[in-house]
């Protein structure tokens, strides 16, 4: 088991018991950490009563990273100073999902990069002033970033940024020590997944394509997170890791003789 007793972490994104963050937040305690959850304000009722009474949990603090100045007090208000964080955001409106992205509009396009990608920059240079040494960030992406899937649509062009993000802030933390990685995760059902259409068509194809033959869970990626935030890692940085059991390497679907036949 990875050990990182005596590291604190600062999550953003958990929403419900079924988000990959809350996943990874019970990871980091159960490997000694601790944590200190970030949230949007219309999951505070439910945020609440999922922490309740568990170990391991410093703090809540309501933040709404599509705006600088809530990032900016957030990271005032810490005390001390933190070894992780976690960013687990994703968002675009439902009208921009709901069509093909050729007709999404300016103002859906924009809020979907800055809540997806861009709040990934504002955190990591809110973080630098806070980050112990050795510092590591992770983040979610998925394979729409770098192939269509259908019913993705505009997120697989925020994702795509995101990714790019991370490459480009590598550089810039790696001259602090710190590093930072994206987590590429297979299909889960989670809030945010079950605005995407067609989702349960996906789950099904990529178990009965991926080479593992199944579909990953929450703590599947979790593991990888802890990795990734743990020294283990210490040698990886600007990396986007697939945790899909293997459906990225797939270039066409296995029993292809049999598809669309009767």
């Amino acid at each position: 088991m990875i050990d990182l007793s005596g590291k604190r972490a600062l999550v953003f994104g958990v929403a419900s018991d079924a988000s990959i963050a809350w996943s990874i937040t019970q990871w980091i305690v159960k490997a000694g950490g601790t944590v200190i959850l970030s949230y949007q304000k219309r999951f505070r009722s439910r945020l609440f009563q999922l922490t309740e009474g568990v170990s391991g949990i410093e703090a809540l603090e309501e933040c709404d990273v599509a705006h600088e100045d809530q990032v900016r007090d957030l990271f005032n208000r810490l005390e001390g100073r933190i070894d992780m964080v976690v960013h687990a955001i994703g968002y675009a409106p439902a009208t921009a999902l709901g069509k093909p992205i050729i007709f999404t509009t300016e103002e859906d396009f924009t809020t979907a990069m800055v809540i997806s990608s861009y709040s990934l920059q504002r955190i990591a240079r809110h973080s630098m002033r806070k980050l112990n040494p050795n510092g590591s960030i992770i983040t979610l992406t998925y394979l729409g970033a770098t192939s269509v899937v259908p019913g993705y649509r505009l997120m697989g062009t925020a994702k795509a940024a995101l990714e790019s993000l991370v490459r480009e802030l590598s550089p810039v933390l790696g001259a602090a020590g710190h590093r930072i990685n994206a987590i590429s995760a297979g299909p889960i059902r989670t809030l945010a997944a079950s605005q995407v259409p067609g989702f349960d068509d996906i789950l099904d194809f990529m178990e009965h394509t991926a080479p593992l033959k199944k579909n990953v869970d929450q703590e599947d990626i979790a593991k990888t997170a802890i990795f990734l935030l743990s020294d283990l890692a210490s040698g990886i940085t600007g990396q986007t890791i697939f945790v899909d059991n293997g459906f990225n390497i797939m270039g066409v679907p296995p029993e292809l003789d049999s598809l669309g036949r009767d």
